[in-house]
């Protein structure tokens, strides 16, 4: 019988089946074949995430972890030293102008170190915007962003409402009457963002994504309304300065503190992140030059009473963030130091040689463009060392995970400097070092563990 190409090419591939070893294996054999497919193919899983993983910590900037690592050592120290009478005599180094030792006629050196977080945030606020912008849309980054900022105001305005109201509840050194309406709300809140965190921790261990993002949005969202709320505080406060209540009673008058700082200028520098750098330097330029105008002539006396300027210095605040964003654009462009010194000349000459008010309180622009410029200097210096990676690299743990150190730094004042402070206080100076040392070493080693295992904390 004659056959056709098609009943050849059937044949053939019987007999290649026939022939094949995996066709003469018993079953146990081949359910062995099958699962050690799938083991090298979870092999090859994990060696592609381990890739990526490592793709992810090669593109972070040494020295912007390292800048970061430096401020929050200092922000941290700050915080814990003042907690003792023991380190009294390092008051100077740590308290702010006029009391703290000055640098400048109004600027101490601790007023340097908000201001240094603050120019550090803008160094990868383009660069975030831009990643944000290309994964998820122009209108969905700028959301995720003023989520994120109106988050940070959240976080700050809840620890002032911890530690202005259930601290002194808990010491007995006042009672629920004697709180404020505005720390009653806030206290309130603050024990809500803890269950809606406790919630959201869970919910890692519980391994359910959905759970999981949930949980991770309410909490979000949660303290961006609590953002609001404060902006809206904040903003009745000005406007009773400014106009005094008939009947004398305020309704504002609230805590304006480093967290709410950032959130604020965050918020008042969005607009401008599509700028290129030239568009914000030019910016920065008008704000300082329309607000010098009006804190020479008038407008201090008011953002000075208020803590860190609140609205009005807020502006300021936006252009140290500004500028942080255009010398990240010029980190290795030939005008970099030529725009350093400009500045730092400029803010010089106008505190020292005409009398401009320079202060964090209320954060006036010369104090904006000096605090700017040297931020600059201490980066631009960083950015030679970038090739020098060492094993243990102190600053860039330290500069991992800033605000998950900088929100735990809150919680351990307060517990330390709040609730426990008539007993904590007056330790001999041997104990007050040895606590310090040990707050200092387990923040270092949780930064390094995250930090190790490619783990970041964001808002």
């Amino acid at each position: 019988m004659k056959r056709n190409k098609t009943d050849l090419v059937v044949e053939e591939d019987k007999n290649l089946q026939q022939e094949s070893p995996e066709n003469n294996i018993s079953a146990d054999e081949n359910v062995i074949v099958r699962e050690n497919k799938k083991t090298i193919a979870k092999k090859q899983n994990k060696k592609e995430k381990g890739l990526k993983g490592e793709s992810e910590v090669k593109e972070r900037i040494l020295s912007i972890d390292r800048f970061r690592g430096f401020c929050m050592l200092l922000m941290v120290c700050s915080f814990i030293l003042g907690i003792f009478s023991a380190f009294d005599f390092f008051a100077p180094v740590i308290d702010h102008a006029p009391n703290g030792f000055l640098i400048l006629p109004g600027v101490s050196f601790a007023d340097l170190f908000a201001a240094m977080f603050i120019f550090v945030i803008g160094l990868t606020m383009v660069k975030s915007f831009k990643s944000r912008e290309a994964k998820y849309g122009t209108r969905k980054a700028y959301f995720q962003l003023a989520t994120r900022f109106l988050g940070l105001i959240g976080i700050g305005i809840l620890f002032n409402g911890f530690e202005n109201g259930w601290t002194g509840l808990f010491t007995g050194e006042s009672t629920w009457a004697d709180l404020s309406i505005k720390i009653k709300i806030f206290g309130i809140m603050f024990w809500i963002a803890i269950a809606l965190l406790i919630v959201y921790i869970v919910s890692i261990f519980v391994k359910d994504l959905k759970f999981k993002k949930i949980a991770e949005m309410m909490l979000r969202y949660f303290l961006a309304i609590v953002g609001v709320l404060a902006l809206y505080f904040i903003l009745v406060s000005t406007g009773e300065k400014i106009t005094a209540p008939v009947n004398g009673e305020r309704f504002g008058g609230w805590e304006w503190d480093t967290l709410q700082n950032i959130g604020l200028a965050g918020l008042l520098a969005l607009p401008f992140v599509k700028f290129d750098k030239w568009g914000r330097l030019t910016m920065v330029g008008i704000v300082f030059a329309v607000l010098t105008v009006l804190m020479q002539n008038g407008l201090f006396p008011l953002a000075n009473s208020i803590p860190e300027g609140g609205i009005f210095g807020g502006f300021s605040w936006a252009c140290i963030l500004l500028l942080g964003s255009v010398f990240a654009e010029l980190k290795d462009h030939k005008f970099y130091w030529i725009l350093t010194s400009l500045l730092l000349l400029i803010s010089v000459v106008l505190i020292v040689g005409f009398d401009f008010i320079a202060a964090k309180r209320g954060c006036t622009p010369v104090y904006a463009m000096f605090t700017s410029s040297v931020s600059a200097m201490i980066w631009g210096g960083l950015n030679f060392l970038n090739n020098w990676k060492p094993k243990f690299d102190f600053l860039a743990i330290w500069g991992s995970n800033a605000i998950l150190t900088y929100v735990l730094t809150l919680f351990i004042s307060a517990f330390l400097g709040g609730l426990l402070g008539e007993y904590v206080s007056p330790l001999h100076p041997a104990a007050a070092v040895v606590i310090w040392l040990v707050i200092l070493a387990l923040f270092t080693l949780m930064n390094w563990y995250l930090r190790r295992k490619n783990t970041y904390i964001r808002i």
